[in-house]
């Protein structure tokens, strides 16, 4: 009985070492991609929260400003960011809202207010990194204000 030639049938069919390191090294390289794309992602994810937290402040303050009440006003009703750890993180700075003069459109005459807020850029939240700096344009009507009762 020759045993050659199942040995032979025996090693065709075996994978040798440089094959197992190969392919050990090709799943190693996927996983540290899989890896580093997944931090990405959540940086950025974490990045888009404080955006649109930051955005979401500046446009319920020019929709009070909208509604008739004075940049004073505004900044007091809205929260405080001392109180809020969400905002605290999310905003570089105080949003503040200024009101700047008048403009004629088709004949209205309308207030216009420049918001503004910045959003903390910082990949640690609790560091505070200025990002750029976003400016709404807000109009009203001058009638609002005008037929507003004065303030008490």
């Amino acid at each position: 009985m020759n045993l050659r030639p199942h040995i032979m049938r025996a090693r065709r069919a075996a994978y040798t070492l440089i094959e197992v390191l190969a392919a050990g090294a090709i799943i190693s390289i996927g996983t540290t991609a899989m890896v580093s794309l997944s931090s990405t992602l959540m940086l950025q994810e974490e990045l888009s929260t404080r955006v649109a937290t930051t955005r979401n402040y500046q446009e319920n303050m020019v929709r009070l400003w909208q509604l008739g009440l004075s940049t004073v006003q505004v900044t007091a009703l809205m929260p405080a960011m001392t109180q809020n750890a969400i905002l605290q993180q999310a905003i570089f700075g105080n949003p503040a809202i200024v009101e700047s003069g008048t403009t004629t459109v088709n004949g209205v005459v309308m207030e216009t207010a420049l918001c503004t807020a910045i959003v903390n850029s910082s990949q640690n939240p609790a560091i505070k990194a200025a990002g750029a700096s976003f400016t709404l344009t807000a109009y009203r009507p001058r009638l609002i204000t005008e037929l507003r009762p004065p303030p008490p």
